[in-house]
């Protein structure tokens, strides 16, 4: 059932963005089916304006996906959203499905910084392997070391959750279990305060999908009330070894309570 969901949800996504916008969402979407994106106006036509007007103010438009990864009732969609050849932006996009119809969307974008902090790309790294089991079995323990690591800024938890050589595809941190390290050791120096709040996890093969707010007191300027899909692939001792994520500022706390 896993695959199908997952052919279903390819299908709707490469459909909506061909410029088929009210045809996918006839075909995919259920009746009572809510949207939580909130460039989207949290709704099925303002979700058509928005690609519609993506598509318009860049010609060149496209989209390529690079990661489909499946839990459940849940499909999430890693995805290069091209505007012209110089500029890209990376997409979260998680669905909920239910008889074969979606159900329930949540999405988040950034513009892809070319002006980055580590070697590797955004969209690069391994693909998700299903004869692996690491994430579900360790997702929940992976997760109890980040609440410690972000809301305890317990920084040595950082050292048991990750690899030394951990691979970091944001562009934004450093590369290494050490450049993440760093960050938050600074933030705790300086007495800022880090709060991790999950919404949800999602567990395929050996990638854990992470879905999370993070927010700090006084604010940092990489991390306050950042809406987060992040995005692990986890060794055989339930370590990350390699990491993506998709971080969107929130503008309002109104906003906010619509896109859990």
């Amino acid at each position: 059932m896993s695959e199908r969901l997952r052919e279903l949800t390819v299908d709707y996504y490469r459909m909506l963005y061909s410029g088929r916008c009210e045809a996918a969402m006839a075909a995919h979407l259920r009746p009572d089916y809510i949207e939580h994106q909130y460039t989207a106006d949290f709704s099925r036509a303002g979700l058509c304006r928005y690609i519609a007007a993506r598509r318009r103010e860049n010609p060149q438009h496209d989209v390529v996906i690079h990661q489909v990864l499946s839990d459940g009732d849940f499909v999430f969609l890693f995805v290069e959203e091209k505007l012209s050849a110089a500029v890209d932006y990376a997409r979260a996009e998680l669905f909920r499905l239910s008889g074969e119809k979606i159900v329930e969307h949540w999405g988040s974008a950034v513009l892809d910084d070319k002006n980055r902090k580590n070697p590797n790309g955004t969209f690069d790294g391994s693909r998700v392997d299903r004869s692996r089991d690491y994430a579900r079995r360790f997702a929940e323990s992976f997760e109890a070391l980040d609440r410690r690591g972000f809301d305890g800024q317990e920084i040595d938890t950082f050292e048991t959750s990750r690899t030394p050589d951990y691979r970091q595809h944001s562009p934004k941190g450093g590369d290494g279990r050490q450049g993440l390290v760093d960050i938050l050791s600074r933030a705790k120096a300086a007495g800022i305060r880090t709060m991790m709040t999950r919404f949800r996890t999602l567990c395929d093969g050996d990638f854990i999908v992470s879905h999370r707010l993070y927010e700090t007191r006084p604010t940092h300027p990489l991390m306050n009330r950042i809406y987060t899909f992040d995005v692990f692939r986890v060794d055989a001792q339930g370590r990350a070894v390699e990491h993506w994520d998709v971080m969107d500022p929130v503008p309002t706390e109104a906003l906010l309570e619509r896109m859990r």
